[in-house]
């Protein structure tokens, strides 16, 4: 009989750096929803390569058997994969781009927040409420299409949050790997 073996792939964590793609992003949009910013080309321009890099974690993710995580960044990579062709149409003001954006961005939103619900059986309590918070990101996002201007700050305060919280998350992450305990909390039940 020959013996198996799972073989795992660190490449200082998957988590980590997905985490800081996602919070780069975020406050780019966070930003353009306050209002910082109104030019939507400065996040087309970095979405591809935010979205590569979460597909590379979501790889890496799913070889290390954390389903989470897969689900999750890959979920946000599709979505910044599809985002230049999404809002090229949306841009020349065509209303069937507005609508399938709203359906597209929504369903995104839909796909986090069941990620969060399942989530919320692990130990790890702020990757549920992260989760959540980034889900309604995508769903005001989504309806902004819908509501315009009405959500714009709506839109901005949630997508800072999910920035920060990313942001956050990395960060006590990294500490609790080199560390080899927890430094800054990560709401952990046992």
């Amino acid at each position: 009989m020959a013996e198996e073996s799972n073989v795992h792939i660190k490449l200082a964590g998957a988590e980590v750096l997905g985490l800081f793609l996602v919070s780069i992003m975020a406050i780019l949009v966070g930003m353009f929803g306050l209002g910082v910013f109104d030019d939507l080309s400065v996040i087309a321009g970095v979405a591809a390569l935010v979205g590569t890099g979460l597909f590379l974690c979501t790889i890496v993710a799913y070889l290390n058997e954390n389903i989470l995580v897969s689900a999750a960044f890959g979920l946000f990579a599709v979505f910044l994969l599809g985002f230049a062709a999404m809002a090229t149409p949306v841009l020349t003001g065509a209303f069937e781009a507005y609508i399938a954006a709203e359906i597209y961005t929504i369903f995104v939103g839909l796909g986090l927040l069941m990620v969060g619900i399942v989530a919320f059986a692990q130990p790890v309590k702020i990757l549920p409420i992260f989760l959540v918070v980034a889900a309604l990101a995508f769903v005001c996002l989504g309806l902004w299409f819908d509501m315009g201007e009405d959500i714009r700050m709506v839109v901005g305060l949630l997508w800072t949050i999910a920035s920060l919280m990313a942001l956050y998350m990395a960060t006590a992450i990294a500490f609790l790997v080199v560390k080899g305990k927890v430094v800054l909390p990560l709401l952990i039940k046992a």
